[in-house]
């Protein structure tokens, strides 16, 4: 295949491009475009209506910093609540917390979770979890209306 994925930044004018080996999958949910392609440079990389989210090579270092500062900052974190993140990597990074017992995944688009699962298992394995409990729905909604607190 012979197709070379290009995200353009306009403030500066900057592009961020790779080859694209294959398209593993593509598909449409109710908000948005969801795709997982492959790539030698960066592995599998997942897009969200055309837009880089996340990539094999360097994934880690958006989700170990999302979930370890604020999990090493409280004295004793037990309970967590993720808003957005249907990607896994940021429950994947809380899991590896003893302590934390519960994490509350809350994302609005449960194909972004199924696409990850399938063809990203490194990143959203976690979601998996006993741990885990996953709710799709808007994550405004769910802060306004649970009961958890």
């Amino acid at each position: 295949m012979n197709l070379t994925f290009s995200e353009l930044y306009t403030e500066v004018f900057s592009v961020f491009s790779f080859q694209v080996e294959r398209v593993l999958y593509s598909g449409r949910s109710p908000f948005q475009k969801i795709e997982v392609v492959e790539s030698k440079a960066f592995g599998k990389v997942l897009l969200i209506d055309d837009l880089v989210m996340l990539t094999e090579r360097d994934e880690f270092v958006y989700h170990e910093m999302i979930a370890h500062v604020p999990l090493f900052t409280h004295p004793d974190p037990r309970e967590v609540l993720i808003i957005g993140g249907g990607d896994g990597g940021t429950v994947r990074e809380c899991l590896k917390h003893p302590g934390v017992q519960r994490i509350d995944l809350v994302d609005i688009d449960e194909m972004v979770s199924q696409a990850c699962l399938k063809y990203i298992p490194s990143v959203a394995q976690g979601l998996l979890s006993e741990r885990v409990n996953c709710r799709f729905q808007d994550g405004v909604e769910y802060v306004r209306t649970t009961d958890r607190r």
